[in-house]
């Protein structure tokens, strides 16, 4: 059986003046504000302009494809691009960072880019190429949009402790 929505009263007259505002807003090409989810909530829009901290949250949990847990990670803003499955410009990209800000579990030396030898180590939002990986990879420094690298209060990954800076 439907259900009938109600045509008049306070309910049906509240739904069209919130549906003619959307219309009106859209129409006249307004932006709309749209509330990020928690886990977003903090941090600054993706763009060219360096941001000048991240969010530490100590607390967090993470498990990765390989099943590696983490505890803890930074909230970064970034631009969007695609991550990686090593730490090198010739590694295939498995996955794209289409939200910022973004968090990042570990960092690690490999392939010197704009500068930085540091590559971050997180879940891409999409996923693209090996698909077993899930979109865990890695971003390089010169994506984040930090003052600092590597960023304050983020663990360097544990297999890279050994790991040269030419390394991958």
């Amino acid at each position: 059986m439907a259900v009938r929505r109600e045509r008049h009263g306070p309910r049906a007259r509240g739904r069209r003046i919130r549906r003619a505002a959307v219309v009106a807003a859209v129409a006249g090409g307004a932006v709309l504000p749209v509330v990020p989810p928690a886990s977003m909530a903090s941090g600054a829009a993706a763009g060219p302009a360096r941001a000048a901290s991240c969010e530490v949250r100590p607390d967090m949990r993470h498990t990765d494809w390989t099943p590696m847990n983490f505890l803890g990670d930074v909230v970064c803003p970034h631009n969007l691009v695609n991550t990686r499955v090593q730490s090198t410009t010739q590694s295939p990209v498995n996955g794209r960072m289409a939200f910022s800000p973004s968090w990042f579990v570990c960092w690690k030396p490999g392939t010197p880019q704009q500068g930085s030898d540091i590559w971050y180590y997180t879940q891409a939002d999409s996923v693209s190429g090996n698909k077993r990986t899930k979109g865990w990879g890695y971003l390089p420094a010169a994506e984040l949009q930090v003052t600092k690298h590597p960023v304050p209060g983020l663990a360097r990954c544990s297999w890279s402790v050994t790991s040269t800076a030419a390394g991958g």
